[in-house]
């Protein structure tokens, strides 16, 4: 699946006048814990999504989820100037955010999740943000590796289950 997120279109004046270019940020996913983001310019929007679609097939990563479902930690991320607060939510509760993080969410395979955006509300910007911050979550295994706890009790204590269904 892929969808382009966001088209800014632009023109540069030199000696011949007006040169216009488009330039198209586009997220690939399989809805199944692995996406990516591309950008690129072209003179047409045709050739900017298509060069930001191989960018973004280019760029896949996986992310964590729990339960399949949700980010594993609720918190603040700050990346420039956007500031999000992401809030992991109980099952059913749908993602309640802005249209671009809505449409990662989709990508990546998270059903439960809120998020607020703060500051700069570029498109653009929130979105590399959101997806540095889902890259940077710390997992249980990390949590328990730096407390010296193990895994489960680990899960317990700050999820109330065991991540393993």
């Amino acid at each position: 699946m892929n969808r382009v997120l966001h088209v800014r279109r632009v023109a540069r004046v030199n000696s011949g006048g007006k040169v216009r270019s488009v330039s198209a940020l586009v997220v690939v996913g399989n809805g199944n814990g692995v996406a990516g983001y591309g950008e690129g310019r072209g003179a047409d929007m045709q050739s900017a999504v298509l060069k930001a679609t191989r960018n973004a097939e280019k760029n896949l990563n996986y992310f964590h989820r729990f339960n399949n479902r949700t980010v594993y930690q609720s918190g603040e991320f700050q990346w420039h100037g956007v500031k999000l607060k992401i809030m992991a939510a109980p099952p059913g509760y749908g993602i309640i955010t802005s249209n671009p993080i809505h449409e990662i969410c989709r990508m990546v395979g998270i059903s439960d999740l809120g998020v607020k955006v703060y500051g700069s509300r570029n498109p653009m910007n929130v979105i590399k943000a959101m997806f540095e911050a889902l890259k940077t979550q710390r997992l249980p295994e990390e949590i328990a590796r730096m407390r010296g706890k193990r895994v489960e009790d680990v899960e317990l204590r700050y999820y109330g289950m065991n991540s393993k269904k």
